[in-house]
């Protein structure tokens, strides 16, 4: 369904539930139920007529498609029951063709719409028996899995996603938008309820709240005191977490200092010892002692400051419990237990009472924590102390190591330095070997030579090549890339020139096919030209020529047909040679006909083309206003003759508009058009002597 239609869709049901259109029934789809064995069979030949809308009348029809144009909605294919008019069909009866229509299940007072899409359709069990009923009752096949034999002489067939059902997905929308709209009355239903339960909450919050008034007013009483009471106590415990906060800072800062002094004392000490190479293999193991204990120690630190903060920040959480929670609970309690015993109320107190021994044994325990956490945080700290103690003496012999690793480390800078300079000048002697392009093969003899020897030798060649520098170094490995370069360009040719070969052949073939299609075509249509006007002129005669470049005269009917094919090339078009009085006397060309004969010719050549590739319809405006009396009528029957014809025979329908009588004669049906008083006009069915009183009407 494409967006138009759903967008129509849509906008019917509303509009049917805003006007109360009762002759508004719904799709094809809403209104059938078919079996699950049937439905791909029936989607196939319905197609998108299911979606097609099913009416009571015309005017209804009329009336929605108003709607829709006024409101741009989409659009929507009607089916008025009081139109329709559905053809006698020759279904065959066998086991294997059975009728589609009695597969579908729908309301009796729908069958005209049902019997107008689905009643020259049957059902086979194979496409090859769906096209032989096909042909020998002019009815269409389809088998139950959508293959399909048209009665026209075309097959339809394939793979088609069995999740997909158009069926399926109207039964579920249908089933969805029930579901929504019971889900809509429900929500209403909900608001008004909601709607409801807001008064009473609003009232019973008034309720409330003149309660609550009068609880403050009762509180203000002795509110100020316990107010000033909490922020003493606040300001008591801010004191003592400064407190707290200083001495451990003291305590931070007298460890830093012990620290600071010990390291003093290592420097100077350093500076006053004598200074030493290397280090002695007592000290290298001290050294690595010291490492291991460093690291331990370091370790043990990190435990310790670890824990320390755990207990800090436990110790954090209860007292901000303590007096964030507890202690303004006990208050209340205390409120509680004062408003009880000026209230009376004898059941208040007693839970009050239990409440503030729970509140008051909650404050020991939580206050017998802080003692044990600030013990626990007093040893941690003791053990800090003592471990940056020792902490203090390893680094005093990690200074005196590091001195001597620094030593060790310049000697060891300079070796790097050295190594550096000697990668560099190896890197720029392979450079310079690179340079000079393959080595020759009897490199291998030099290998024992001493160097100075190789050197004096170098200084003599060097010289004598000074002769030669404008000689390309490189030469034959260039030589060699270009050498691999031409053939591979070589055998690149060879591969195209194939391809053009090939080419070429096929458009060759190409052409042949298509000048043997050209010299079919005009064979079929020059033959029919010359059987269809020896019908309109019986004493004339007319036949289709080719034109040439070279000479521009017309083709002879006696030429061969290769040397029609050869001459191809050269056509410059198709022209018409015909005559009226004689089958014998020379024959006119286009050019020297009378409007009416040139008329007259161009109907031929259409009535040829179309015995060759019939349309379905045709629509002709007054093309026998030029003509004589006797043409008119030819060509009347002519259209009649070709319109009583099958479609597999190749008849097909015409439309024509015409101020002639020869026509009326012979037409199925006629319609005029009448003027209206509001500068519009309207098509209607007349009778035939209606159309010709007008016409003889006009005429006069």
């Amino acid at each position: 369904m494409d967006q138009n239609t759903s967008r129509g869709l849509a906008a019917i049901r509303r509009i049917k539930r805003q006007h109360n259109l009762d002759g508004a029934f719904g799709t094809l789809a809403e209104l059938m139920e078919v079996n699950e064995r049937y439905r791909r069979a029936v989607e196939v030949t319905a197609g998108a007529s299911l979606f097609h809308y099913v009416v009571d009348n015309d005017e209804t029809a009329s009336r929605l498609i108003e709607i829709l144009q006024k409101e741009r909605s989409g659009r929507i294919t009607f089916i008025p029951l009081n139109r329709v008019k559905p053809k006698t069909s020759n279904v065959p009866k066998a086991n294997d063709a059975i009728p589609m229509i009695e597969k579908i299940q729908f309301d009796p007072i729908y069958e005209k719409a049902f019997q107008q899409v689905f009643s020259q359709t049957i059902i086979c069990p194979t496409l090859t028996i769906a096209g032989q009923y096909a042909r020998s009752h002019n009815v269409n096949g389809v088998t139950m899995d959508g293959d399909r034999s048209d009665k026209r002489g075309a097959f339809t067939g394939g793979s088609l996603d069995n999740r997909s059902s158009r069926l399926q997905a109207v039964r579920n929308a249908s089933k969805w938008r029930d579901e929504c709209d019971a889900h809509k009355a429900r929500s209403v239903d909900i608001k008004r309820t909601l709607e409801r339960k807001d008064q009473e909450i609003t009232q019973a919050v008034g309720s409330l709240q003149k309660i609550e008034q009068k609880r403050v007013q009762q509180e203000n009483s002795y509110g100020p005191l316990r107010q000033e009471l909490r922020s003493k106590e606040a300001s008591l415990d801010n004191k003592k977490d400064t407190l707290d906060k200083k001495q451990r800072a003291k305590s931070g800062i007298e460890a830093n200092f012990k620290r600071l002094t010990d390291q003093q004392s290592a420097h100077e000490a350093e500076i006053a010892s004598a200074f030493k190479k290397d280090l002695t293999t007592e000290e290298e193991t001290q050294l690595e002692n010291l490492s291991s204990t460093v690291i331990d120690l370091r370790r043990q630190l990190s435990e310790l400051t670890s824990s320390r903060s755990e207990l800090e920040s436990r110790k954090t959480i209860l007292e901000i419990e303590l007096r964030e929670n507890l202690r303004p609970r006990l208050d209340q309690l205390k409120s509680q237990e004062f408003d009880g015993q000026d209230s009376g109320s004898r059941g208040n107190l007693k839970q009050s009472q239990q409440e503030l021994k729970r509140i008051n044994k909650s404050v020991e325990d939580v206050e017998r924590k802080l003692q044990e956490t600030d013990s626990s945080i007093e040893s941690a700290n003791s053990n800090i102390s003592d471990l940056d103690e020792r902490h203090a003496e390893i680094m005093h012999s990690q200074s005196e190591i590091a001195r001597s690793i620094e030593k060790a480390q310049k000697r060891m800078e300079k070796s790097i330095q050295k190594r550096r300079i000697l990668t560099k000048q190896a890197a720029e002697v392979a450079t310079k070997i690179r340079d000079l392009g393959i080595l020759p093969q009897g490199l291998d003899k030099y290998d024992k030579v001493k160097s100075d020897a190789i050197v004096k030798r170098l200084h003599k060649v060097n010289e004598a090549l000074k002769k030669y520098g404008h000689v390309n170094k490189k030469a034959f490995e260039q030589y060699n890339n270009f050498t691999n370069q031409r053939d591979t360009l070589e055998k690149r040719s060879g591969e195209l020139i194939e391809g053009q070969a090939s080419i070429e052949e096929l458009i060759t073939v190409l052409d042949q096919r298509k000048d043997e299609a050209i010299e079919r075509t005009f064979k079929q249509v020059s033959k029919e030209f010359a059987n269809v006007f020896e019908k309109l002129v019986p004493a004339g005669r007319g036949r289709l020529v080719i034109q040439r470049k070279a000479d521009k005269r017309q083709a002879e009917e006696e030429e061969s047909d290769d040397e029609r094919r050869e001459s191809v090339e050269n056509y410059t078009g198709v022209g018409i040679s015909v005559s009226f009085n004689s089958k014998h006397d020379d024959q006119q060309r286009i050019q020297q006909l009378s409007g009416g004969q040139k008329s007259l010719c161009a109907l031929a050549l259409v009535f040829a083309i179309q015995q060759c590739d019939p349309a379905p319809f045709y629509l002709f405006d007054e093309i026998d206003a030029n003509l004589d009396a006797q043409y008119r009528t030819a060509v009347a029957n002519m259209l009649k003759s070709i319109a009583e014809k099958s479609s597999e025979a190749g008849g097909g329908q015409f439309i024509c508009t015409t101020f002639r009588p020869e026509m009326l004669l012979v037409a199925e049906k006629c319609y005029g058009v009448r003027y209206l008083g509001n500068k519009s006009s309207s098509v209607v069915v007349v009778g035939k002597d209606e159309a010709l009183k007008f016409v003889e009407g006009e005429k006069q």
